[in-house]
C-alpha cells in the first residue's frame, strides 16, 4: 500500500466522520427542538389547572352567550377581571400555536372546545372594547386563534372519549 493510497482513505475516513457528525449533530438539534415543544406544551397545560385560570374561565363560562360591553360593565368588577384574564390567556396561547413553540393539534385537544366557547361569549365585548379604545390589536391573536381551531373543525369533531374509545397505548 503506498502513501498515496492511506492518504486517500484517511481522507474518506475524515469525510465519513465529518458525515456522521453532521448527521448526529442535526438529530440532536431535532431531539432539542422536540424536547422544547413537550416542555412548552406540559407547561401550558400546567397554567390551565391553576387557580388564576380556572376561576376566572369559570365565571365566564356561566354566561350566556354573546355578553355585551355595557352588560359585562355592569356586572361585579371580577367579571371584568375574569373576562381579560381569560382572553390575555388566549391571546398568549395563539402566539405561541402561530410561533411554532406550542403544536395547535396538542392544544386543539386541551382546550379547544373551551377556547371557542369563551371567544363566542366575548366576541361582542372584544368587538366593542376594540372599537370604543381605537384598538384593533386588542385580543388578536385569540382571535386568530379561535379562526384557526374552526378551520380545523373543532367545533364539529367527536370528543376524546369517543374518538379514542379503542385507544390501548402504546405497549398494548
Amino acid at each position: 500500500m503506498s502513501l498515496s493510497d492511506i492518504a486517500a482513505i484517511i481522507e474518506i475516513v475524515g469525510i465519513i466522520t465529518i458525515i456522521g457528525g453532521l448527521y448526529f449533530g442535526l438529530n440532536q438539534l431535532r431531539q432539542n427542538r422536540l424536547q422544547g415543544l413537550d416542555m412548552a406544551l406540559s407547561e401550558c397545560a400546567r397554567s390551565f389547572e391553576n387557580k388564576e385560570f380556572t376561576e376566572p374561565y369559570r365565571l365566564i363560562s356561566s354566561l350566556s352567550q354573546s355578553v355585551k360591553k355595557q352588560q359585562l360593565e355592569a356586572m361585579d368588577a371580577k367579571y371584568q377581571s375574569a373576562a381579560t384574564r381569560v382572553c390575555m390567556k388566549f391571546e398568549t396561547i395563539g402566539l405561541l400555536i402561530h410561533r411554532e413553540i406550542v403544536p395547535i393539534d396538542a392544544m386543539e385537544d386541551l382546550v379547544g372546545g373551551a377556547t371557542i366557547l369563551i371567544w363566542d361569549i366575548l366576541e361582542p365585548w372584544i368587538m366593542e372594547t376594540r372599537k370604543e379604545n381605537n384598538h384593533e390589536l386588542f385580543v388578536e391573536w385569540f382571535q386568530w386563534l379561535v379562526e384557526r381551531l374552526r378551520e380545523l373543525g373543532t367545533e364539529q369533531r367527536a370528543p376524546a372519549n369517543i374518538r379514542y374509545a379503542n385507544w390501548k397505548g402504546p405497549n398494548k
